[in-house]
């Protein structure tokens, strides 16, 4: 259980920015898009700047109500937790994949649930031709889920036992190896029968 102390610093970490950006926030300036500029961390590239987000992760999807987002949350936590319950063998990686998955959704489900919004405050400015080609603005919880959808879907492909590209060497070795047992029995016995 030493991976729900991951769990645990993802909520704590994710909360405690929050709250310090949102009580800095108020003697800020205002930004072009609504937020509220907070400071630079490395200039035109990394802004801290809190916004209020009622539109999803990063804000992709403003059509949805915020109702949805709180049972979609609580559906993944619950199927999270039942398959850690019943699930055997999974290893550190899916451990510390499902924890930050955990981590951010609880993250972010606190703010959903007490302020009917999330608080974003990261903003990577990333421009091509002039043009901001990432205007979203995230926070820790998002980090967090990123981070461990990623390396799941690095296990699936290529670290799991049944992984898509996974290289079956030793099992490929296995059925050469006994391939050439059957073949050789096989020339055996009919040279024994002539």
């Amino acid at each position: 259980m030493w991976y729900a102390l991951l769990l645990v610093a993802v909520v704590f970490f994710d909360q405690l920015s929050k709250i310090l950006i949102a009580a800095v926030a108020g003697s800020a300036g205002n930004t072009p898009d609504g937020g509220v500029h907070i400071c630079w961390v490395i200039d035109n590239f990394f802004e801290i700047s809190y916004c209020e987000n009622n539109e999803g992760m990063m804000g992709l999807f403003p059509e949805v109500s915020n109702i949805i987002f709180i049972v979609a949350s609580i559906i993944i936590l619950i199927g999270i937790c039942v398959y850690l319950a019943v699930s055997k063998h999974r290893g550190k990686w899916v451990n510390v994949a499902l924890m930050l998955v955990m981590g951010g959704a609880v993250g972010n489900l606190i703010d959903r649930i007490i302020t009917e919004y999330v608080r974003d405050f990261i903003h990577i400015i990333i421009k091509i031709g002039g043009k901001e080609i990432f205007p979203y603005v995230f926070n820790v919880a998002d980090i967090a889920l990123v981070i461990g959808a990623i390396m799941l879907v690095i296990y699936i492909l290529f670290i799991g036992k049944d992984a898509v590209f996974r290289r079956k060497k030793k099992d490929d070795d296995k059925t050469k190896t006994d391939d050439t047992k059957t073949a050789e029995t096989t020339t055996n016995t009919t040279e024994a029968q002539k």
